[in-house]
């Protein structure tokens, strides 16, 4: 089972393809992979608030190491979401005050927090051409983005968007204190990820929509 995740964490070799564009924007891991991290962590982790001279974390650890699904908030602010490995921040979002990146630590996607807008795709070769497609506008704004969007109801959705609707991944927060972090497509939760509930609880699977499947 060790070797199957190890394999899996390598998995930031299969590349996140574009359905029209299949440019690589970020590493896509597979529901089968994800089900098998999901497996793993939910017999062997635990579920932990941490907080130290460095910052708070919540989420599963296992033999006392960060691993899992979790949430660091760096005393300096930056914000880390997404799954860990010993240790290690292995793929999701990092947000400080002026730039978010999605992806692994060694292909990413970074955006300009202010502008919503890709200023670099990095990979393990280093940094490469942003794709054209990802560039492209409508009525003088760019199809894809990172955005915080304020709901009438109190709720705010931090992440990517296509066309302004919630496309790739983000962090939803609920007015009651909940938020979640995960795959979105076409507005809607679609894919794996995590939900963190106030009193330090955590849910994690897959969901489609509003509803967790597995």
């Amino acid at each position: 089972m060790r070797i199957f995740i190890l394999l899996f964490m390598i998995v930031v070799s299969a590349a996140k393809v574009d359905a029209q564009h299949e440019v690589m924007k970020y590493p896509y891991m597979s529901d089968v992979l994800q089900q098998v991290y999901c497996d793993y962590v939910s017999s062997e982790a635990e579920t932990r608030y941490i907080s130290s001279k460095y910052g708070q974390y919540v989420g599963q650890l296992i033999d006392h190491v960060i691993y899992g699904w979790g949430y660091y908030l760096a005393n300096n602010g930056a914000q880390t979401f997404g799954q860990f490995r010993k240790g290690k921040h292995m793929f999701g979002i990092m947000i400080t005050d002026d730039i978010v990146r999605v992806g692994s630590n060694e292909h990413y996607t970074e955006y300009d927090l202010a502008s919503g807008e890709i200023v670099r795709v990095h990979t393990v070769e280093g940094n490469v051409d942003i794709p054209a497609c990802y560039t492209e506008k409508r009525d003088g704004k760019p199809l894809y983005g990172f955005h915080k969007i304020t709901y009438s109801n109190g709720d705010v959705y931090c992440g990517e968007t296509y066309c302004g609707k919630r496309h790739g991944y983000g962090v939803y927060y609920w007015a009651n204190g909940d938020f979640w972090y995960g795959e979105y497509s076409n507005g809607y939760r679609q894919g794996y990820g995590v939900l963190f509930k106030p009193d330090h609880k955590i849910f994690y699977g897959k969901w489609i929509g509003d509803i967790k499947i597995e």
